[in-house]
């Protein structure tokens, strides 16, 4: 305490560099983070640069997870701009460190705001260089090589610090990171034989479940999931993980297990395991328990009552549905937008299309230049006939918003389907298709003005894609037409039933198999 307090006066008298000096000791010595802050404060009050990244140096040691001491330090050697200069300095200051170690693993962060990456490689090199037995002088050339771009020397390097310290997760999972770069395959392979050899690898498992998400390959990310949950059973975010793989592979049951584990283990963003609760409970066909988890959000509590009133429409009625929505407070213009296509939505399922049709063109007078407005009151007027009003809606969308490729699957759609301006139809889906190849939806158009174009085979490839990515009953009811004109009517027999089944009620559909099947 008392070379705590001489430092302050040393520093109230101008002693800045002697003062610092003996904060950075005692912070060192004492193992406390807040005396090294400190010493930041006073050093760069100073305005004494060599003290004040001492001062920063001491920090990472002290807190290597933190951000403040090496993102102090690197602004301040950059500020130099003179990168030998920077090498000669953290070169004596790694020398004079108690835990090389860990400083040599910051000698990347601290060197990172110098623009030429390949010298900043070769001072990285430099400075490690005389700590080659340690596993973390290794990490730091491989963070060096990989900012470099030099795959080869990191894969190298980290190969090297695993050798020396086999079950090392951080170099494991910058090593399959640089792997995966090249090759998917190669970073699963490794992290699948990293976590075989060492199974409570928590960082390794994450990295892993996220890769095979990245692949699409759900349960197996669920699996490499669980077994981190398993390694670290207090983590609220690698069960909040694990809910959100299973409300996307729809195994609602376990989602709503996975968020509560979550909750329970008070994850910090509540609202979004609220959210996902709510999904998982609508998704399970739980609407009044959907209700109440959506009704707890706060952070985004339109999008969450707007999904609430959908439901409540179902459930309660249109009135009471419409009326929470009226009374969700809106303060900005998307929100509002937001909240009015909800209840236009409430009234196309409703089939009160005059009325919805009434309720966005008022929308629209407020917000003009609103695409989604204007597409959606395009979508009923082509329900109400108006299909004049329809296009001009929908070329104002493709206007104001030139690659939104549902306006022109629409417009291209409802041409091919009307069997009207077939060669303009092929154009405006064709379009749609470059601009997002693998909607199902667009696929679907594609496959029928294919059909309208005589090119049977064509339009069954295309609607075989669409109802492989989504076997929609409107994609059923347009393959199985093609199919059957083409003469194989057991295979389009097989599409309708398989899709009435799942779809009993939908009329276009039914519409379809009265037509050929009288």
């Amino acid at each position: 305490m008392f070379e705590y307090l001489a430092a302050e006066v040393a520093a109230q008298r101008g002693e800045a560099t002697s003062a610092v000096a003996t904060l950075v000791r005692l912070a060192r010595d004492s193992g406390d983070a807040r005396i090294a802050r400190r010493a930041i404060e006073l050093a760069i009050r100073a305005r004494a640069l060599d003290p004040a990244i001492e001062a920063g140096v001491a920090l990472a040691e002290l807190e290597p997870e933190a951000a403040l001491g090496r993102e102090l330090v690197a602004q301040l050697i950059a500020s130099t701009n003179d990168l030998p200069a920077a090498t000669t300095k953290l070169s004596s200051l790694v020398e004079a460190s108690r835990d090389k170690a860990r400083l040599v693993m910051q000698v990347g962060h601290f060197l990172s705001r110098f623009p030429n990456k390949a010298a900043v490689l070769e001072a990285t090199q430099s400075i490690v260089s005389r700590y080659n037995r340690l596993p973390e002088s290794r990490y730091a050339v491989a963070v060096a090589a990989t900012v470099a771009g030099d795959a080869a020397l990191a894969l190298k390097e980290t190969g090297s610090a695993l050798k020396m310290r086999p079950d090392w997760q951080q170099a494991a999972v910058l090593h399959a990171q640089i792997l995966r770069r090249d090759s998917l395959a190669a970073a699963l392979g490794f992290q699948k034989e990293f976590v075989k050899r060492h199974p409570k690898s928590k960082d390794v498992l994450l990295q892993l479940g996220r890769d095979l998400t990245a692949a699409r390959r759900i349960p197996e990310a669920r699996e490499a999931f669980r077994a981190a949950e398993a390694a670290a059973p207090e983590d609220a975010q690698i069960a909040y993980a694990l809910g959100l793989l299973a409300l996307q592979a729809e195994d609602f049951e376990d989602a709503k297990a996975a968020l509560q584990r979550a909750l329970d283990k008070r994850h910090p963003d509540t609202d979004a395991v609220y959210m996902a609760l709510g999904q998982a409970a609508e998704g399970a066909k739980q609407p009044e328990e959907a209700i109440a988890w959506f009704g707890k959000v706060e952070s985004d509590r339109v999008k969450a009552q707007v999904r609430a009133a959908l439901l409540v429409a179902r459930q309660r009625g249109l009135d009471e549905a419409r009326g929470r929505l009226r009374a969700i407070a809106t303060t900005q213009p998307d929100e509002r937008r937001v909240v009015l296509q909800a209840e236009a939505q409430l009234l196309r399922e409703a089939k009160a299309w005059r009325e919805a049709f009434d309720l966005l063109t008022a929308g629209i007078e407020q917000q003009s230049d609103a695409y989604e407005l204007l597409y959606d009151r395009a979508m009923v007027a082509e329900r109400l006939g108006e299909i004049p009003r329809m296009e001009a809606d929908l070329r104002r969308v493709m206007e104001l918003k030139p690659d939104y490729a549902h306006a022109y699957n629409a417009l291209g759609y409802t041409l091919a389907d009307r069997n009207e301006r077939i060669d303009e139809a092929y154009g405006l889906i064709a379009r749609a298709v470059a601009l997002s190849p693998e909607d199902p939806f667009i696929l679907d158009s594609l496959g029928w003005v294919e059909y309208r174009r005589g090119n049977l085979a064509e339009a069954a490839k295309h609607l075989r894609a669409a109802y492989d990515a989504r076997p929609d009953p409107e994609i059923a009811a347009h393959l199985g037409e093609v199919l059957w004109q083409m003469g194989d009517r057991e295979e389009a027999r097989r599409v309708w039933r398989a899709s009435l089944a799942d779809n009993p009620e939908h009329e276009g559909l039914r519409a379809v198999i009265q037509k050929f099947q009288p």
